[in-house]
């Protein structure tokens, strides 16, 4: 594995909780953590749903990877969003951070924080790129336990 992506091997495996997303709406996400590519990249699936009916919120399938500039980048691919490359942005060391610009112009920001209780708390929002004072017109906050470990060995 490239030794850039080596702090994220401690989140292999799969991830739930619940949390809300979208104006309020109640989820139950699912995020799977996997190596992919003989550890060139690192595969992320989240499944947002509701509680009650299990309908699909908001789907994304992410490769994290180093870029030829050897800086961390994440290709996203979102229900809501659309494909996205968003670079990994400096953070604590115990989090991953991404932001970029979706294909209809809004600022998205994904936070996944390891805290100290074990688990991930995985936090997102989207607003309008301009103007630069807009408000949030959705977010995410779902706090995720372990479900398995997977050792990418």
């Amino acid at each position: 594995m490239r030794k850039e992506l080596e702090p994220y091997r401690k989140w292999f495996g799969e991830w739930s909780g619940s949390g809300v997303s979208k104006s309020n709406v109640a989820v139950s996400t699912r995020l799977s953590i996997q190596p992919r590519l003989a550890g060139h990249c690192i595969e992320f699936v989240v499944e947002s749903m509701t509680p009650d009916s299990s309908r699909l919120v908001h789907g994304v399938i992410a490769l994290l990877g180093v870029d030829p500039d050897s800086r961390l980048r994440m290709t996203v691919m979102s229900t809501i969003h659309g494909a996205m490359a968003m670079p990994v942005t400096p953070e604590d060391p115990g989090a991953l951070a991404i932001e970029g610009e979706s294909v209809v112009g809004n600022r998205v920001v994904v936070s996944l924080i390891e805290e100290d209780s074990g688990q991930l708390m995985l936090t997102s929002y989207w607003k309008p790129e301009l103007p630069m004072d807009a408000e949030p017109v959705g977010f995410s906050n779902v706090k995720l336990s372990r479900v398995t470990v997977n050792h990418g060995d």
